[in-house]
């Protein structure tokens, strides 16, 4: 006959290297010769939890409690069971009574706080959570846990406590490792953010997770291109990750990379076809490639979704005016301000519409919005479409002008560099100024400017110390209505020898006021009457075609004016 010794070490040594059928055969053995062997019934109870077969470990590890009730262990085994049996209430039962016995255990604090948690009972749960701590500080998971607890009730700080508390334990735990990277997230702390998450990628490269807020990171940091590289890692993961393809998507569109966007929106509304920023951002992207008739249609979807959708009906209305439908636009622009009364760029755009207040202000937030659009055609639409011819000529005046080599010029609304080029022969020092930050960004490319500002040009001038001998503003007058506070902030920039060249549309009517075409015109006499109110001599001005509008030529004037009542240099 076997020891029961023997068959009881030969049955644990076969379940311990998984021979779970072996050993419940020996158990059964074991058992049969002594039924009331504790340890017997708790292995074969757990070997039959291992296998899933929840009923008759329940079954057998409460045979064993009945025949030893003070065994805090064997409570836990069983509410263990009842837990993976989803017998929550009886796991909960179980628990209690293994704490009754040993009031520091530390396992059936911390089961117990994590069904607590499942219902929603937060006192309880943090109560046993730190109970656990404190009778085991070196029990890993209790931190672990109980800083996701106090994370999901937004206890931020002492969430990043606990979490800290794991790794002081182990440095290499990725999880806590991704927990403070999310917290550093939060709480805008970028650079320690990305250090976690990073950990975690070297820890293991394709968490998915850690990459994508990898990318949130890159993109809160200006990084635009790690971010995209970040994203499409996460995406070679999990091609169906939805915030890595919405974060991707979204960040091409904000960098006019119009192409790129489409392709992931286009999987983003095969998931959701309904999904109104989706169907919009693919409107901005097929506005923003020229394919008026797509947009037109997708933001008209947005509307019948939603119709007070302020973005799609102002984009709607920018679409209505370039095709020249101004009474379909100015529709538009009243639902939009009806949305959003404080929509000071279509409040701008309907004045002009609507002819209501022809010497309204110059509106700074139309002005960038509508070259940070323009900027990623600007040039070619300007010199390949319109033909756009200014300057060319400010090249031919100022060496008509003679024109010396000077210190410091100064480049008002400089956009791309249109003008800059030029400029940029005649000085040691080239400044540009712009209101917006995309077309800077096509400028810097370059490399012809010395300085590059995002400004607007009348609160730059104000605020600039240097003294200039040459200013260009081409084509900037007609984004500004009364002029006297530009030739006021002009005077106090310019050198003692200068030369100022600028263009204006022409008004016949009036001093100045605001056309259909969304621009001020200024009439000559306006022009003449502020030079000498403010001590400036015109010394040069040509009437001239800069551009085409609407396939009919634009005249612009051209001045040249300088402080001095002598030749400039």
């Amino acid at each position: 006959m076997i020891n029961s010794t023997s068959l009881f070490k030969q049955a644990l040594a076969l379940q311990q290297t998984n021979q779970l059928q072996s050993a419940i055969r020996l158990y059964d053995e074991l058992l049969q010769s002594q039924p009331q062997h504790i340890d017997g019934l708790r292995y074969l109870g757990l070997a039959y939890a291992q296998l899933g077969n929840m009923p008759e470990a329940i079954r057998l590890l409460s045979q064993a409690v009945s025949l030893e009730p003070t065994d805090a262990t064997l409570y836990m085994n069983l509410g263990n069971a009842y837990q993976q049996s989803q017998l929550l209430d009886q796991a909960m039962e179980q628990y209690q009574q293994a704490l009754t016995i040993e009031p520091n255990y530390v396992q059936a604090h911390h089961n117990l706080a994590g069904l607590y948690s499942k219902q929603g009972n937060y006192h309880q749960a943090l109560q046993h959570y730190r109970a656990a701590v404190h009778a085991e500080p070196q029990f890993t998971p209790a931190h672990f846990n109980l800083g996701l607890l106090l994370l999901k009730h937004l206890e931020f700080a002492a969430a990043e406590i606990q979490f800290n508390n794991v790794l002081a334990l182990d440095a290499s735990h990725i999880n806590a490792q991704f927990y403070l990277g999310l917290l550093k997230l939060k709480s805008n702390q970028l650079d320690d953010a990305a250090t976690f998450f990073q950990h975690v990628v070297e820890l293991d490269p394709e968490h998915v997770e850690a990459l994508v807020n990898l990318g949130v990171v890159a993109l809160k940091q200006k990084r635009e291109q790690l971010a995209i590289d970040y994203f499409t890692r996460a995406l070679a993961l999990d091609d169906e990750h939805l915030e890595a393809r919405h974060n991707l998507a979204a960040t091409f569109i904000h960098h006019d990379r119009f192409e790129n966007a489409l392709m992931y929106y286009d999987g983003l509304l095969k998931g959701e076809p309904n999904n109104i920023e989706y169907l919009y951002n693919t409107g901005i992207a097929k506005m923003g490639l020229g394919h008026v008739s797509d947009a037109t249609q997708l933001f008209e979807t947005v509307l019948k979704k939603q119709d007070d959708h302020a973005g799609a009906l102002s984009n709607l209305a920018a679409i209505e005016m370039r095709l020249g439908h101004r009474q379909q636009a100015c529709t538009l622009l009243q639902r939009a301000l009806a949305v959003n009364p404080h929509d000071k760029t279509s409040a701008f755009m309907l004045q002009a519409l609507t002819g209501q207040d022809k010497k309204t202000e110059g509106c700074p937030t139309y002005v960038n919005d509508l070259f940070n659009h323009y900027a990623l055609y600007y040039e070619k639409h300007m010199e390949g479409q319109l033909h756009y011819a200014v300057p060319k000529r400010i090249w031919d005046v100022l060496h008509q002008l003679h024109c010396e080599r000077v210190q410091h010029a100064l480049d008002l609304g400089c956009g791309t560099g249109l003008c800059g080029v030029i400029l940029r022969q005649f000085c040691d020092q080239l400044t540009g100024v712009d209101l917006a930050a995309k077309m800077l960004a096509v400028a810097r490319e370059k490399n012809i400017y010395d300085t590059l500002i995002e400004a607007e040009l009348i609160a730059f001038m104000q605020q600039d110390q240097v003294q200039y001998e040459l200013v260009i503003a081409a084509d900037v007058l007609p984004y500004l209505g009364d002029l006297e506070p530009f030739f006021v902030a002009l005077k106090a920039r310019l050198a003692a020898k200068n030369l100022v060249l600028f263009t204006t549309e022409i008004s016949v009517d009036h001093s100045w006021e605001l056309q259909e075409s969304i621009r001020f015109s200024h009439h000559p006499d306006y022009i003449h009457s502020l030079c000498q109110d403010h001590g400036f001599e015109v010394i040069y001005q040509e009437n001239m075609i800069a551009r085409k509008q609407e396939n009919r030529d634009l005249e612009v004037m051209l001045y040249g004016i300088s402080l001095t009542t002598l030749m400039p240099f």
